[in-house]
């Protein structure tokens, strides 16, 4: 019996399903500013060459925070830290806040895979993101550890 296993401990075909990089891409969201999983994964993907991408990734935060990333590098710093980074495939909202979402980076994500069974996946960091109903779109307030929704401006 594997399942009082820990989700790593068990064998990969219990809880997960390897998948060609095509199926992983189809999965995902279009780009859309009202997606918080799309927003994640283009901010994140942007992160790949701040200095290239600065207006981009300006775009993507909320103006509040704007100040505090600087030149967006130390943020390229801590995703380059991740090994083997990946994206979660969804965006779990906070606890009594549906305004605020977690986009969860992952590492050691060395396949593409679907999940076929509830796991606890531990995340190397994630991007907090909150709904900004004035822009009618979802910003990116941060990255790393999880932001209390308190801790996030919600706008007007």
């Amino acid at each position: 019996m594997n399942h009082n296993m820990h989700p790593e401990d068990r064998p990969a075909a219990e809880w997960r399903r390897l998948t060609g990089h095509e199926e992983a891409a189809s999965a995902l969201p279009e780009p859309s500013l009202q997606d918080p999983v799309a927003v994640g994964t283009m901010f994140c993907n942007a992160l790949s060459d701040p200095k290239y991408f600065r207006p981009v990734l300006t775009r993507f935060v909320t103006p509040e925070s704007l100040s505090a990333w600087g030149d967006f590098s130390a943020a390229a710093t801590f995703l380059d830290s991740v090994q083997d980074a990946g994206y979660g495939s969804f965006a779990e909202r906070a606890l009594g806040d549906d305004d605020v979402a977690y986009f969860k980076i992952l590492s050691g994500v060395t396949d593409s895979y679907q999940v076929l069974d509830e796991q606890i996946i531990a995340a190397a960091g994630v991007v907090t993101l909150v709904w900004r109903p004035e822009l009618g779109e979802w910003r990116v307030h941060g990255i790393g550890e999880y932001l209390k929704p308190e801790d996030v401006p919600h706008g007007h």
